[in-house]
């Protein structure tokens, strides 16, 4: 599989350039929007306060992101009360936490107002215009740090297909009799050896952080059932602290689906036809890749998106915070058990503002803390066949902060040639390409749906295209050239780490974890550079 590192032109191009321009209606399938309680922004017909017409995103209607700051000052959110009580709507007041998290907070509807007609867009509209007036509005930084809670999609989209928003692909990566491109297939391969650490040069192994659908069972990864968590010190460990922010979310948010543990299920499921959703099996995939690409590497596995590829922006920017905190404590308190040392992540959202304004967004900021710390940070460019920025991978077009570690690396996909996929977003702002068509990796072995083999009699069958239990499938998306990307980084951490004592992965200090990954990315840049 190919990998392919472009140099960052540094200062080439500053926050909020000229290109930005409201794009079509998004397309979203409307029970994906109805499973979720979410909504499309017209571009067309939304109001905004600042005059500007925004680009359409999808994004939960009764609910804005506030910080934790904000919910406790009574003054800030009295104002922010006060301006959405005129408009018929209240505030449910979660338990703030400590620090600057954004929270999900519910509004609703008041003295018998139609609760359809509640649109957190609208009320985002009404508190930047109440903003303008400095005697009687509430605070202009207090109202720029509230915003929509959007909802972030798979980089395989959202029906677990590349071509749903670009029809001219939608042949050339079809494999099965129902349209599908995740279908089962067998390999004869033993688990990539992981080597050992009784090596000085290699103390331990660097980390992988997936957010992602979760994980299911395979034999690669000695997770046989869901009756037991991965084994402790194997090749795949979860985050529980992560897990639990995102059942809190859930329950200030109410009505969603909610993900209650790190297990990659349906959500909402027929049990009768052993439903199988778009995205079931992605997160386990992923950690295949890793394994296969740096079986040296570790995955820390955390779930925030559900199995029909749909994440809500409060989990991933709760996952993305409790990492950082994992990894302040790894360099605090020399933890090198707890560091994370990469972040792969397959999944994303287009965003309705300008590229100024996204720059200085909830998830910008999270994302900057962990570059700031010597994470790398890996992010799928999307699917959708556009150069419309997908972020968070549209954040590698960020200047680069000195005395940080790398900025965002953003991942386009490629065919089996080396040719783009068709189905891959691209633009200035995508600075890696790796294989993303026709991968092979692991899948579930409980993983059986409802689809029956064209050919079937007592003793034959046709192959089953939704029947997993051999482990293995083949799939295409931004979403699988992302972990292959990660694996490289990943890889290049062992190298520099064993060429040079002062950056060795023992190390977790704040300069040293900065170093070693630049070090890695100029490795990677030396081997893959294009």
């Amino acid at each position: 599989m190919a990998i392919q590192f472009i140099r960052r032109q540094l200062g080439a191009r500053p926050a909020g350039g000229s290109d930005y321009r409201p794009a079509a209606k998004l397309r979203v399938p409307p029970e994906l929007l109805d499973r979720h309680g979410g909504r499309v922004l017209d571009p067309v017909r939304a109001e905004a306060a600042s005059g500007t017409r925004p680009g359409s995103t999808a994004y939960r209607p009764d609910v804005l992101l506030i910080p934790d700051d904000v919910l406790r000052d009574e003054t800030a959110l009295g104002a922010v009360r006060a301006v959405l009580d005129g408009e018929g709507i209240d505030v449910e007041h979660p338990e703030p936490g400590g620090g600057t998290t954004p929270r999900p907070v519910r509004l609703r509807a008041r003295n018998g107002r139609d609760r359809d007609n509640v649109d957190s867009w609208a009320a985002l509209q009404r508190l930047r215009a109440a903003a303008d007036d400095p005697d009687t509005g509430p605070d202009r930084d207090v109202v720029r740090r509230i915003t929509l809670e959007h909802l972030v999609f798979s980089a395989v989209t959202f029906t677990g297909t590349p071509w749903d928003t670009n029809s001219l692909v939608d042949r050339s990566y079809r494999r099965s009799p129902g349209g599908s491109a995740r279908v089962p297939v067998a390999i004869a391969a033993a688990p990539p050896a992981r080597g050992r650490l009784d090596d000085e040069r290699f103390t331990r192994r660097p980390v992988v952080a997936v957010l992602d659908s979760g994980i299911g069972p395979h034999p690669w990864f000695d997770i046989h059932d869901r009756s037991t968590p991965p084994p402790a010190g194997g090749f795949i460990s979860v985050l529980h602290e992560a897990q639990e922010r995102i059942r809190e979310n859930a329950l200030t948010t109410g009505a969603s689906p909610c993900l209650m543990d790190y297990w990659d299920a349906p959500v909402v499921s027929d049990a009768l036809i052993r439903d199988v959703d778009s995205n079931t099996g992605h997160g386990t995939f992923i950690a295949g890749i890793i394994r296969q690409a740096a079986p040296r590497a570790d995955v820390l596995a955390v779930r925030v998106m559900h199995s029909d590829g749909i994440a809500y922006g409060s989990d991933v920017i709760a996952a993305l915070e409790e990492i950082a905190r994992r990894v302040d404590r790894a360099q605090r308190y020399d933890r090198p058990e707890d560091m994370v040392d990469v972040v792969s992540l397959s999944l994303g959202y287009l965003d309705e503002s300008p590229d100024d304004d996204v720059y200085t967004s909830h998830l910008a900021e999270v994302v900057r803390r962990l570059t700031e710390q010597g994470v790398l940070v890996l992010a799928a460019s999307g699917n959708n066949s556009t150069s419309r920025r997908f972020y968070p991978a549209a954040l590698a077009d960020l200047p680069d902060v000195p005395g940080a570690g790398p900025g965002v690396i953003s991942v386009g996909a490629l065919n089996p040639n080396n040719t783009k996929a068709g189905f891959s977003n691209d633009g200035a702002w995508v600075t890696c390409w790796a294989t993303g068509a026709g991968v092979v990796s692991t899948f579930p072995t409980d993983v059986r749906g409802p689809r029956q083999p064209e050919m079937a009699d007592s003793h034959r069958a046709g192959l089953d295209p939704d029947d997993f239990h051999g482990g293995f499938a083949v799939w295409d998306g931004t979403s699988f050239a992302t972990p292959l990307a990660a694996a490289a980084v990943a890889n290049a951490l062992i190298d520099v780490a064993a060429e040079d004592t002062g950056l060795s992965l023992a190390d977790v200090g704040p300069e040293t974890v900065v170093k070693r990954a630049w070090a890695a990315l100029e490795r990677c840049y030396e081997q893959y550079e294009v």
